[in-house]
C-alpha cells in the first residue's frame, strides 16, 4: 500500500487558505488518493502561526510535507528544519528579506475576507526569530523561484537556498503564475 501523505499549504502574508495556489493544489490532488491537503488560516502573529503549524504535524498520522508561499515559505522552512521534513517554497521570505518587512507594521487588509488588521511591532520581533541562519539538511528544502518577483529580492532567496534543490526562472511574478505546471514537479520531490 503506498504511503499516505499530508501536505500542509502555508499561504503568504494578507492571504488565507483561500489564496490562488491553496485552490489549484487543492483542485488538482482532489485526483491523486494517497494525498491528503490541508491548508489553514494562519494567525497574524508568527508565533501562533508556528503554532497552528506544529498542532496539525502532531496531531497527522501521515507522513508531512510542506508547500509555502511568500511568509508561508519562512514558515515552511523554519518547521521543516525543525521537524526534518520535506519542504517546497514559492518565492519565499528568507532571513536576508525580513529586515525590510518593518515597513509592513500597520494596518492591512486581507487579500481574501476583507478583514482589517494590525501587524505590530510585536509580531514582527516575532518574525525575526524565525530567520535561520543555516539549514540542517539543506536537499529537504526544494525552492522555486522567479527572478522577476516585484516584492522579494530573487538573489537574496538563490543565496539562501544555495546547497537545497532551486528551479530559478527568469521573469514571472511573486504570484508565481504558472504554479499549476510545476505541481507534478514538486509531487516528485516530496515523494
Amino acid at each position: 500500500m503506498e504511503e499516505q501523505l499530508k501536505i500542509i499549504y502555508l499561504h503568504g502574508f494578507n492571504s488565507s487558505a483561500e489564496s490562488k495556489k491553496s485552490k489549484i493544489l487543492d483542485s488538482y490532488l482532489k485526483r491523486k488518493n494517497p494525498i491528503n491537503l490541508e491548508s489553514p488560516n494562519l494567525s497574524i502573529s508568527p508565533k501562533k502561526a508556528i503554532s497552528q503549524i506544529e498542532k496539525i504535524i502532531k496531531n497527522s498520522a501521515d507522513r508531512v510535507c510542506l508547500i509555502g508561499s511568500s511568509l508561508g515559505g519562512l514558515y515552511a522552512t523554519f518547521i521543516a528544519n525543525k521537524y526534518d521534513l520535506k519542504s517546497v517554497t514559492i518565492n519565499p521570505v528568507v532571513k536576508n528579506h525580513i529586515s525590510g518587512m518593518k515597513d509592513l507594521v500597520g494596518t492591512h487588509k486581507n487579500f481574501h475576507t476583507n478583514e482589517e488588521y494590525e501587524f505590530t511591532m510585536k509580531y514582527y520581533s516575532e518574525l525575526q526569530r524565525l530567520g535561520l541562519e543555516t539549514l540542517n539538511k539543506p536537499l529537504n528544502h526544494l525552492c522555486l523561484i522567479k527572478m522577476s518577483d516585484e516584492v522579494l529580492d530573487h538573489k537574496l532567496t538563490s543565496a539562501y537556498f544555495s546547497k537545497s534543490y532551486i528551479l530559478c526562472e527568469k521573469g514571472g511574478t511573486h504570484g508565481y503564475d504558472d504554479f499549476s505546471e510545476k505541481i507534478p514537479l514538486i509531487l516528485d520531490y516530496l515523494y
